[in-house]
């Protein structure tokens, strides 16, 4: 292993400076507000863990590439990434990467969520050597993928897919099919999640928690239509390697793919099928 790309999440403070910041935002950081009071500290935390890491690292001898921005990333040309930042980062570097493998830090325990993080940088450069040292071996974790009418999608999910109207409070119509049995529904849209995913936004509207390392998706009906939903049979449940299926009865549909990271349109009569067949995420955890 020679050669490391370090990936750091970029603060509030970070993005107060640059022109994507909205002039509210400014204001409110200016002044101190007690909206914005955290930011401060969180900030200095995520400053003094990228010096950390990056001293671990260079300590270590390795080439060191810092990406100053998150995108597309060369194919083979890193033999590790590492992510200074919480989840959301990690979600944010995971779709452009194919087989390389992830380290992730959390410089902010106290406000930031760290399921796929493995450390923090008080333990990073420890870890760091039981990786050089083959100690531990990272975790393959299940993507999906995406396909409309037969064309695939490029990038993978992590965490999980929701088909739904691009209104959110407009009803999503749509014919979902799983193992050959369809039923037309109505409902707020359908969660997709990875075993990866399924802390997140389908266990808060009921779904259920998985190993980490399980290969199966599960979904779950988001708010079935009233008067109907007692006569659905499809609600919820898990996905064998042939995944779902859905027929979009939208004009204007959509899957997001991670949140907000990914969305493809979806039109009246397409074809959408999410499998759990997406290049895995490789990921080092601290067993």
């Amino acid at each position: 292993m020679k050669k490391v790309l370090l990936v750091t999440k970029r603060t509030l403070l970070e993005i107060s400076e640059s022109m994507h910041a909205s002039e509210p935002l400014k204001r409110l950081l200016d002044a101190g507000d007690p909206l914005v009071e955290q930011e401060g500290p969180a900030h200095a935390r995520t400053m003094a863990a990228r010096a950390v890491v990056r001293r671990a690292l260079d300590a270590a001898g390795l080439q060191v590439v810092e990406a100053g921005r998150t995108g597309r990333f060369p194919r083979n040309r890193f033999d590790l990434v590492v992510v200074t930042g919480g989840d959301g980062t990690v979600l944010d570097v995971s779709r452009f990467l194919q087989d390389t493998p992830v380290v992730a830090v959390n410089p902010s325990p106290e406000t930031s969520t760290g399921n796929f993080c493995a450390t923090t940088a008080d333990g990073f450069g420890r870890l760091l050597q039981r990786i050089l040292d083959h100690d531990i071996q990272p975790l393959e974790l299940t993507r999906l993928t995406v396909s409309v009418d037969g064309r695939r999608f490029p990038q993978p999910a992590l965490n999980d897919a929701l088909l739904a109207n691009v209104v959110p409070s407009a009803t999503s119509r749509y014919i979902i099919d799983v193992d050959g049995f369809r039923e037309q529904q109505k409902s707020s849209g359908v969660w997709v999640s990875t075993a990866a995913g399924s802390t997140g936004a389908i266990f808060s509207a009921g779904g259920l928690s998985r190993p980490l390392d399980e290969r199966t998706l599960q979904f779950l009906v988001r708010e079935p239509c009233a008067g109907r939903r007692d006569s659905y049979s499809l609600r919820r449940g898990m996905l064998g390697e042939t995944g779902v299926s859905f027929v979009s009865r939208m004009i204007r549909g959509g899957v997001w793919l991670d949140g907000r990271r990914s969305a493809i349109r979806v039109d009246f009569g397409a074809v959408v099928r999410i499998s759990p067949d997406g290049p895995p995420l490789r990921l080092f955890m601290n067993t």
